[in-house]
């Protein structure tokens, strides 16, 4: 599964949030027993900013951290993260010199994005 996660306001798109509230049942899809239990999950959570580790704005990093409570520890899923940060950077002059470190965060995500799609041609039919 691929869910694609922009941080919009510090938080996830309200129309994932929407979706989540549909498919989390306790008892269900969530609880004990989980129907979807161990599925792996790739999320795509891109931000305009950073709030990576270390980071001025790392106490206001909700996506991940959310999504990882929700998907992980509520639906019992597999989660990995494709985390590109600084994508504002090339758009925002005031932003300018931090186009590196966007560029160096893009190649990045697109390396990982690459091995998670050979690790998941390479599973087995289900």
């Amino acid at each position: 599964m691929l869910i694609s996660a922009p941080m919009y306001n510090f938080a996830i798109p309200s129309t994932l949030k929407a979706w989540l509230d549909d498919v989390i049942l306790m008892g269900r899809t969530a609880g004990e027993a989980p129907s979807a239990k161990s599925t792996p999950v790739t999320v795509v959570a891109s931000r305009g900013g950073s709030y990576a580790p270390g980071t001025p704005r790392e106490p206001f990093e909700y996506v991940q951290n959310y999504l990882t409570a929700v998907l992980g520890d509520g639906l019992g899923l597999e989660v990995d993260f494709i985390v590109p940060e600084l994508t504002m950077a090339p758009h925002n002059p005031a932003t300018a010199e931090l186009v590196p470190l966007f560029e160096a965060s893009r190649d990045r995500a697109l390396e990982e994005a690459t091995a998670i799609a050979k690790q998941v041609a390479q599973r087995p039919a289900a």
